[in-house]
């Protein structure tokens, strides 16, 4: 199955084949015309075969002309339009000086359907009305493509306009930059419809691709889940009465979550076959600060209308907690429970103290929830990002929308319920973690309140 994506010069061609194949190291993109020289091959699998192939092709610079000559070529061959062409691809003599469009017209001869590339932000020109006469006289199906619908200079409407005279009604919005999931479904369809012999092929992907989509967004959620155990079990412990031993406990600390935040962005790009130009911490705005503000900033969390106050008693740092264990009392919690109690005996047989020791002198530090839910909305922001993302999109994510209050509501109610095991935690060390069926059930429950999160939008 062959199919030819062609275009006036630096329409985004590339850029679907990108975001088609979920690709960013496909072809080149440039602001500059003409990026493409040769026509560049990308193919598709549907169930391991490789069924589909797209055809990147050069820039249509010079219709208007090519027409005219096309035309005046036809009268003097005395041949239809297909033989012309044909001609023209074949025989270099009669190019003359429309070398790069030949290698287009060639592959769409060569392919069962054509999708047409347009970008919706131009106004209606007589060189793209001429593009679609040359288009139109090579008797192959075509799938015109509106790119860039979300700019605010579209003119998908002229547009439309436009190829209804042509006859070309199987129009398709798709997006190359904000990705689209029903356009692309969309697009596909309308393949199949113009070539009902394929639509079996093309019902085999379709469904592929969602159950792809599916399982991206389930390992991007475990993800985050994981992240979030991991930070939320993590356990420093230190002398009560020592304060440069607290402070050294809560940097530890802090700089453990920041490392695994860092960790669970770079594992969320990977999964989503993005590379990390496409993050670039100064340029995430998110409330008045950006990505690279501290998430143990007291400030920080009061913009984002979490209250850090109540975790600074005892001399905690803004986004952590202190549990000071006296008699069997955890100062800050409950009373003691059986999850305190294994609590305690886990971190002994992970420190290597008795007991009895840390009962009356150490204290226990830990990350508090405001610190928890933002790292939980912001990661959480951030996949919503990706998944909206088209692969030909070139500037870095500027923008993210930050989860607040209700939302994270069922989130970290789930969360409040887990038992305190700090052997769920890699931040504790991989000696003596525990990677247990009820860790596993933990995230996986965990990843499916951020999945309800995401899903009304993406």
């Amino acid at each position: 199955m062959k199919i030819a994506v062609v275009g006036h010069t630096n329409v985004g061609k590339t850029s679907l084949l990108r975001t088609l194949t979920r690709s960013v190291e496909f072809g080149d993109v440039s602001l500059h015309p003409a990026t493409t020289r040769h026509v560049e091959r990308a193919v598709l699998a549907v169930q391991g075969h490789e069924n589909v192939a797209l055809f990147d092709t050069p820039g249509l610079e010079d219709s208007s002309g090519l027409l005219a000559y096309i035309s005046a070529l036809k009268e003097e061959r005395g041949e239809d339009w297909v033989e012309c062409l044909s001609a023209f691809v074949s025989r270099q003599d009669l190019q003359s000086n429309f070398g790069q469009e030949a290698k287009a017209i060639g592959q769409v001869l060569k392919a069962d359907v054509v999708l047409y590339v347009i970008d919706a932000r131009l106004k209606v020109r007589a060189k793209y009305r001429d593009e679609l006469e040359i288009l139109g006289r090579c008797a192959r199906p075509i799938v015109p493509v509106l790119n860039f619908i979300m700019d605010e200079d579209s003119q998908a409407d002229a547009w439309r306009a436009q190829l209804a005279r042509v006859n070309m009604h199987a129009v398709v919005a798709f997006d190359t930059v904000v990705f689209d999931e029903l356009g692309e479904m969309s697009l596909y369809r309308k393949i199949a419809t113009l070539l009902d012999a394929k639509a079996p092929l093309f019902d085999a992907l379709i469904e592929e691709l969602q159950e792809r989509r599916r399982q991206l967004k389930k390992a991007s959620a475990t993800i985050i889940a994981e992240m979030l155990i991991d930070c939320l079990m993590a356990r420093r412990l230190y002398e009560k009465e020592d304060d440069h031993a607290r402070d050294t406990a809560a940097e530890e600390l802090k700089t453990a979550v920041r490392l695994r935040e860092k960790q669970a962005v770079s594992q969320l790009l990977e999964t989503h076959m993005f590379d990390l130009n496409s993050y670039i911490p100064g340029d995430l705005n998110f409330a008045d600060g950006d990505w690279a503000e501290d998430p143990f900033d007291a400030k920080v969390l009061e913009r984002f209308g979490l209250d850090a106050s109540k975790a600074m008693v005892g001399g905690a740092a803004a986004g952590l907690a202190i549990d000071l264990m006296v008699g069997g009392i955890s100062l800050g919690a409950a009373a003691l429970t059986g999850a305190a109690l294994g609590f305690l005996v886990d971190s002994a047989r992970r420190y290597g103290g008795r007991v009895q020791e840390f009962l009356s002198g150490q204290a226990v530090m830990k990350v508090d929830l405001p610190t928890l839910k933002l790292l939980a909305s912001r990661e959480s922001a951030l996949l919503e990002a990706l998944l909206h993302r088209g692969h030909g999109a070139q500037d870095p994510i500027k923008r993210l929308a930050l989860s607040k209050g209700d939302v994270l509501v069922p989130l970290f109610d789930a969360i409040k319920k887990l038992p305190v095991k700090p052997d769920w935690s890699r931040l504790n060390g991989e000696e003596g973690l525990v990677l247990s069926a009820r860790r596993r059930d933990a995230i996986q429950n965990l990843a499916g309140h951020i999945g309800k999160m995401i899903s009304s939008s993406s």
